[in-house]
């Protein structure tokens, strides 16, 4: 029975050895020196004779081990190194791992090795894989459904003078809404916000609303980061074109700026006075703040008497 009184060395050296990840401790100059057994199965290792003394670098892909001497530099440096990557097994079965490197000292406080654990993650790897490839593919037919809707508008209203304008317009906004969506698909992980806000926000304008931006050019947002401000950018033009100034006249202004935050503020000034009912069109304003906060962000409202100031802060 582990107590307190029952830990020493020995029960410590148990508790890796019997650990579920790959559990490794590694020289000052790179050599394999032990590998827990659930280390070497998870590894199909059938012997650990097979890495004794070897480089670890050496068990990984060429492409790979920069990832290795990094661990090494940041490991002293940080305390610790963190990274996820491919690694095939001994026996060639590709395998996805979540690895830590730990820079070991001795009563010296000088280096004396390190301690790397590696977890096997490859399951939810291809998970998130799978999930990236359904959304480009939900993304394709979205494009292709733009399309579509804009042809039937231009057919239907094709030689009728009034409704040709209109359908031509709306065509146009179609359009729009579909490059927003290129905008990730032809840069899967990351995106310009000075380009995101426009391609989200230009599909809504009227003539009667004055739309302006100020958005720094050098704030590049990682997918996740992109997601949360295309989610609340719509949700702000949805309102606007039934309650604000894109529907009544006015104006908006949508800036942004950073630090070790994106800071996007989203301030609205419309015709017509804020109603009880625009203010109580909040579902979509609570889902933010919720994806905000889980996302380690905020997300605050400020009313005023002719429209409404946003603000939603993200990490970068």
């Amino acid at each position: 029975m582990l107590t307190k009184a029952t830990l020493t060395a020995q029960t410590l050296a148990n508790v890796l050895t019997q650990s579920s990840d790959c559990v490794k401790l590694i020289s000052t100059n790179g050599k394999i020196l032990w590998m827990n057994p659930n280390g070497l199965c998870a590894m199909e290792i059938d012997d650990f004779c097979q890495i004794d003394g070897k480089d670890w670098s050496s068990l990984w892909p060429e492409a790979q081990r920069h990832f290795i001497d990094t661990s090494y530099r940041e490991s002293v440096s940080n305390g610790g190194f963190r990274f996820l990557a491919l690694c095939p097994t001994a026996k060639g079965s590709e395998r996805w791992w979540d690895v830590s490197v730990t820079a070991l000292t001795g009563p010296d406080n000088n280096l004396s090795g390190y301690l790397s654990i590696s977890r096997d993650v490859t399951d939810a790897e291809l998970a998130k894989q799978a999930i990236k490839v359904s959304a480009a593919e939900m993304r394709h037919r979205l494009k292709n459904s733009y399309s579509i809707i804009s042809s039937l508008l231009l057919s239907h209203a094709r030689g009728d003078d009034a409704l040709e304008p209109f359908a031509l317009e709306m065509g146009e906004r179609i359009a729009a809404l579909g490059r927003a969506q290129t905008l990730f698909e032809e840069n899967e992980d990351e995106c310009h916000l000075d380009a995101l806000v426009p391609a989200l926000t230009e599909p809504f304008t009227q003539p009667g609303c004055d739309l302006a931006y100020d958005i720094p050019s050098d704030i590049l947002l990682g997918r996740n980061t992109a997601d949360v401000i295309a989610l609340a950018i719509g949700e702000f033009a949805v309102n606007s074109t039934k309650h604000g100034a894109f529907a009544n006249g006015g104006g908006i202004r949508v800036s942004a700026r950073k630090d070790d935050h994106v800071h996007l503020i989203w301030e609205e000034n419309s015709g017509a006075a804020v109603t009880r009912t625009s203010r109580e069109g909040g579902q979509g304003h609570r889902l933010i703040e919720k994806i905000a906060k889980i996302r380690r962000g905020r997300f605050g409202l400020e009313w005023q008497p002719s429209g409404l100031i946003a603000t939603l802060s993200l990490p970068l």
